[in-house]
């Protein structure tokens, strides 16, 4: 479709309007920007004047997951104010809880958990928000995706659960955390 349009631009208004026609296509929405870059007043705008809360950048990354990789809570929680799906997943199946969890943005987890993400949703590895930080010794993540309920006895497509994960990489604090949920439930 890109290159019908760009031809029957360069045959009718020629190469200096072609130039333009692709460099529009050759962005993403300006929200995505945006929410890259934790600009949460101008998400905020972007959303008042109708744009998607779902958008994606030009590799299909959608918006609420490079908030998530990035850090920015506030970001988070203007997209999901405006019921923007925080499940969706990127090429490997993370999610942004996912991502949150795994880089250690407390504030992020937060939003995500408050805006009903799921806690268990495994990517391609069969890993879970809650494995990804025990894995990488996240103590207080572990404990606010225990706490909202996550599910202590998955395991990704290794067999490890995130009590293995946290004994394998020596991530004591996390262990704890985990035997005393297990303990309770």
């Amino acid at each position: 479709m890109r290159t019908l349009i760009f031809a029957l631009v360069l045959a009718v208004a020629g190469p200096a309007a072609a130039q333009m026609r692709i460099d529009v296509l050759n962005r993403a929405p300006p929200i995505v920007d945006y929410a890259r870059s934790g600009d949460a007043g101008s998400v905020r705008g972007a959303l008042a004047s109708g744009a998607s809360p779902n958008a994606s950048d030009l590799d299909g990354m959608p918006a609420v997951i490079l908030a998530a990789m990035a850090g920015h809570a506030d970001v988070i929680a203007a997209l999901a104010q405006a019921k923007a799906w925080l499940d969706v997943r990127d090429r490997m199946g993370n999610t942004a809880l996912f991502w949150a969890a795994e880089r250690g943005y407390d504030a992020v987890v937060e939003a995500l958990i408050a805006g009903h993400a799921d806690l268990n949703a495994e990517n391609r590895s069969g890993a879970t928000p809650l494995i990804a930080a025990a894995r990488e010794g996240h103590v207080a993540i572990v404990d606010l995706l225990v706490r909202a309920g996550a599910d202590i006895s998955r395991e990704d497509y290794t067999g490890r659960s995130a009590l293995n994960w946290a004994q394998t990489n020596s991530r004591r604090n996390v262990v704890e955390v985990l035997r005393r949920a297990g303990a309770q439930r």
